[in-house]
């Protein structure tokens, strides 16, 4: 898979006022639960498609167990079938990957560059839109470093996965086949070796394969096509919980741990989203090259706050020309 940095230069968060002032402040971003973030199929939208990439491996298994152990088809019948059993064990494991994930994916939205060096200049209206009630602002990064800071961090804290990468929609079938094939192999091969010898054990369903950072991959690069627009990259998150589990095994191995990322909450209408902090132990400016202040009728003064708050730095400021009114 290629670098973001190879496909996008730049990258672009869109935040609100305080959203802002918070990034300048504290140096860090934010990235959130998955199940908090603005649309409900998220993570969960592969299922099925797995669920029917899985189904022809599965069946192919089966269909050799039976060619060497005929014995196994009458046991297969009393259980209602090939055709139920090889469904009942795709979905088995299907499940199991899912429930690997112990729920602690966490996720940092950007646009990447976009071909119309107008929406560059002048940010994406539908994004104005989500911010524009107080008026929004775009800070665009250098992709490069983003992924460098990422390295930083992956070494400081205790990560069971950590990636930056671009969305594949669901309407795109030509782009899932060429990028996240890979992928799908190297979790078809956990299903041949988990299908081999014997039906799914209950060992083996809460066991996480080898293939698991592919399915990470294959889930949280995946969304549905109505956000399409957003042309999203995103960093993907999996700090891992150091309990006591892990922690007896990292000792059993002789493993020396990284510290722990610490989750926090923030209060959004009553409700308290889940996040962390990522690069708040660098000590260091985050790589923004410019803010694009959004439509909003005191944008110019915005924009004059902005340049005198960051006078010592080399961030550029620019106003949308957009006439979005909120």
């Amino acid at each position: 898979m290629r670098k973001t940095s190879e496909v996008y230069e730049k990258l672009y968060h869109y935040t609100t006022w305080a959203g802002l002032l918070g990034i300048l402040q504290t140096k860090t971003l934010w990235a959130t639960h998955y199940k908090f973030l603005n649309d409900y199929s998220e993570i969960v939208l592969f299922r099925d498609k797995l669920k029917s990439w899985i189904y022809f491996y599965v069946r192919e298994a089966y269909e050799k167990k039976i060619r060497k152990s005929p014995h196994i088809e009458q046991e297969i019948n009393q259980l209602g079938g090939l055709d139920k059993v090889i469904q009942h064990d795709t979905e088995v494991f299907v499940d199991a990957e899912y429930r690997a994930i112990g729920h602690e994916i966490y996720i940092l939205s950007f646009c990447g560059q976009h071909q119309n060096p107008r929406i560059n200049s002048n940010g994406l209206l539908s994004q104005w839109r989500g911010y524009g009630a107080g008026g929004g602002f775009a800070l665009v990064f250098n992709t490069q470093k983003i992924e460098e800071f990422l390295e930083i961090e992956s070494e400081r804290f205790q990560y069971n996965m950590l990636h930056i990468s671009d969305l594949v929609y669901s309407d795109d079938e030509d782009k899932l086949k060429e990028e996240l094939s890979e992928d799908l192999f190297i979790i078809a091969n956990d299903v041949e070796r988990v299908f081999h010898n014997t039906r799914l054990s209950e060992k083996q369903k809460g066991t996480i394969l080898k293939g698991f950072e592919s399915f990470i991959i294959c889930i949280s690069r995946y969304k549905h096509c109505g956000f399409s627009e957003e042309n999203e990259v995103r960093v993907v998150a999996l700090p891992t919980v150091l309990d006591r589990e892990f922690l007896e095994l990292a000792s059993s191995e002789g493993q020396t741990l990284k510290p722990e990322k610490e989750r926090k909450f923030r209060n959004k209408n009553g409700e308290l989203i889940p996040y962390i902090e990522l690069f708040n132990s660098l000590n260091i400016e985050l790589p923004i090259e410019k803010i694009i202040v959004g439509p909003h009728k005191e944008k110019e003064n915005r924009a004059a706050a902005l340049r005198a708050m960051l006078r010592n730095t080399k961030i550029e400021i620019t106003c949308s020309d957009i006439p979005f009114v909120g």
